[in-house]
């Protein structure tokens, strides 16, 4: 069963719809069929199976995210999109400075299920509008690779976007993070704050917090 980790997009400009925009299907849809195309007996891809031939469609997007601690996952290789978000060369950088501040504590929480569980992460990307911030809509979706035994953890990715980024870099918020378990056995590796966050409904988001044993701290939205 999927779960769905949501946030406050609408309070920034965000999306809670299901279907992605037009331009970004073809894309994820690409990364998304080459990846399944490289499992064998149900078994994960591993890094060194990934030939960027494969996806040549969807290079601009394509990225590998190391995971170097929890909740933190480090781009290792970014197509050319992340550049032109950034405004640098993304490699070396963490994923989560691609997103609006207050979205960084989900996506860690839906990173670590993904290369832990392991899980496929999909979700609805906005970016804020403004004087030089046109609209921007586009999807993310993120495919846990095996561990060869020497390596962190490492998913395949994809960044679609559908828009204009502008004259200055952009972060992105996302919608719900759909969580999609490879095996619906494997166990529920959320805080609990994240089972009562999800019985809240969109109203409420989470932030990082120093104090006590969970790195999460429910935040009411309309206070």
């Amino acid at each position: 069963m999927a779960l769905r980790i949501f946030g406050n997009g609408a309070g920034h400009g965000g999306s809670g719809r299901d279907e992605p925009p037009p331009a970004c299907a073809a894309m994820i849809a690409e990364v998304r069929g080459y990846w399944q195309a490289l499992r064998r007996d149900g078994a994960l891809p591993l890094r060194a199976d990934i030939d960027p031939r494969g996806i040549a469609g969807a290079l601009g997007g394509a990225f590998l995210v190391e995971r170097i601690a929890p909740g933190v996952g480090r781009l290792r290789i970014a197509g050319s999109s992340f550049t032109e978000l950034l405004g640098m060369d993304a490699r070396g950088m963490p994923l989560s400075a691609l997103f609006d501040p207050m979205a960084r504590g989900r996506l860690a929480v839906a990173l670590d299920q993904c290369f832990l569980r392991p899980a496929i992460l999909d979700t609805q990307l906005t970016a804020e509008t403004g004087l030089g911030r046109p609209a921007l809509t586009g999807r993310m979706i993120l495919l846990p690779l095996a561990s060869d035994g020497t390596r962190a953890e490492t998913a395949l990715g994809c960044l679609a976007l559908s828009g204009t980024v502008g004259r200055q870099p952009r972060r992105l918020i996302p919608g719900a993070l759909r969580v999609d378990p490879v095996d619906p056995a494997t166990p529920d590796l959320r805080e609990p704050a994240l089972r009562m966050l999800e019985a809240a409904g969109p109203q409420f988001a989470v932030k990082p917090t120093r104090s006590g044993t969970s790195y999460l701290q429910l935040v009411n939205l309309d206070e």
